[in-house]
């Protein structure tokens, strides 16, 4: 799904996700300066020795796969801000949700005098309905779970694009069950609020 994790990575960490491409002497440097310059902290993290910490920050070496991605995961978990994490898990409600059987679809169904939500999980994307191809943005709010906002952080944080993408999959096919998201350009998110 082009474009998702550069979209979680400004809605979440308000960066790009060009970051994780830099050179580790340059990620390992970032993370030495985010947790306030404690070497010894910053390589717990990453999960690496001190002494090898400084030799990728010198750049006499470079970290292998696991220990890579392992400092990738370390500086996203930086960058995350407990308040914003929480407001991602309440971006989604599927209170009011329903499913028709007559129809076989899925679809909201809120109670007399509830009106459209305010926040919510938004999702501005290239998609394609009945072959209608064109740029929308999709409150999911409504059809995703807190526990989907919580499988798609989780996602975000150990680096599985494919987790994240089978959550917003999950999501488009419960909004309209043929849409197909060419492209994710951005996302919002706030707390859902049914009275606001």
């Amino acid at each position: 799904m082009e474009g998702l994790k550069n979209a979680l990575f400004k809605g979440l960490a308000k960066r790009s996700a060009k970051s994780e491409d830099r050179d580790a002497s340059v990620r390992a440097g970032q993370l030495l300066k985010r947790v306030g310059g404690s070497v010894k902290e910053a390589a717990a993290k990453v999960g690496a020795s001190p002494r090898t910490f400084k030799r990728w920050l010198a750049g006499e070496a470079a970290p292998r796969a696991n220990n890579n991605e392992a400092l990738n995961r370390a500086n996203r978990d930086v960058l995350v801000p407990q308040g914003r994490r929480e407001r991602l898990l309440r971006s989604a409600d599927d209170q009011h949700l329903d499913y028709n059987e007559e129809g076989d679809s899925w679809g909201v169904r809120r109670p007399e005098g509830v009106g459209a939500p305010a926040g919510g999980f938004v999702v501005d994307a290239t998609i394609t309905v009945s072959q209608d191809t064109r740029r929308r943005s999709v409150n999911l709010g409504e059809y995703l779970s807190s526990g989907h906002m919580s499988d798609l952080l989780d996602a975000f944080m150990s680096g599985n694009q494919s987790k994240a993408e089978g959550v917003l999959t999950e999501g488009f096919e419960l909004w309209v069950p043929s849409a197909h998201i060419d492209a994710v350009h951005g996302i919002n998110f706030a707390p859902l609020d049914y009275e606001g």
